[in-house]
């Protein structure tokens, strides 16, 4: 249950934690969590903690089954000015996804902060925002493309077979091009079954017509460009934006 803190805080939850607190799905194993106390308060650090002061607003402050948890505009505003600005976008994605906050309100919100550290990051970050990545490299991938002035692809597209039954469901893609673009995470596509699957998947696509570029995380930290550039020589096949 959520509720508005009105009363004045000792400490308050924020950060990765209060993104998963809001219903966030996604953080790293040995993530810190981020604690904030009043102006002229101690740290008091521990073991597994950050100890931030910053001077929060009675809105910027709600009870999540009794915790003081930082709001979920003030929770995005946190994570989007974090460094790298792939994982911001990462934790925006899935933050958006959990509670479906409006871009224009972050936008408003960002706005009363300038001179903030990593304004500038969170501000050009904001369009990219989209909850319906299914999971945070899929925004680094978009990031990416965005940085390679690709077009801005679609997100979770069904492909349906004759019969008219979804068989497929592509993380990016152009579907008037039939150019799918797919992360493949260890997790889930490392394994013989999901490979084998992975394989089948793919022969039928390729038999409607769809080109697939597979992207991995070895290949997106080490050769970010020329995924760019695989993309960009499809679309220049099929005759799109360039």
């Amino acid at each position: 249950m959520v509720t508005v803190h009105s009363t004045p805080y000792e400490v308050v939850v924020g950060g990765v934690a209060a993104k998963v607190m809001h219903g966030g799905k996604w953080h790293d194993g040995d993530f810190a969590v981020e604690l904030f106390r009043p102006p002229g308060s101690g740290n008091r650090p521990g073991r597994g903690r950050e100890v931030h002061r910053a001077d929060l607003t009675p809105s910027d402050v709600v009870h999540i089954d009794g915790i003081a948890v930082t709001s979920v505009m003030r929770t995005a505003f946190d994570l989007g000015r974090m460094a790298p600005d792939w994982r911001a976008l990462g934790h925006l994605d899935d933050l958006h996804a959990a509670t479906q906050f409006a871009l224009d309100d972050l936008l408003a919100y960002a706005s009363r902060f300038d001179g903030y550290r990593g304004i500038r990051r969170l501000r050009a970050l904001i369009p990219l925002i989209d909850g319906r990545a299914e999971s945070p490299p899929e925004g680094w991938v978009r990031l990416l493309m965005h940085r390679g002035d690709l077009p801005t692809p679609d997100l979770q597209v069904e492909v349906f077979d004759g019969d008219d039954i979804a068989f497929a469901r592509i993380d990016l893609a152009y579907e008037h091009l039939k150019i799918a673009i797919e992360y493949d995470g260890e997790d889930f596509h490392s394994s013989p079954e999901q490979r084998a699957h992975d394989e089948q998947r793919d022969a039928r696509l390729r038999a409607l017509g769809w080109i697939i570029i597979r992207i991995t995380a070895d290949r997106l930290r080490t050769d970010p460009w020329g995924i760019v550039m695989e993309i960009e020589r499809a679309l220049r096949k099929r005759g799109g934006y360039f």
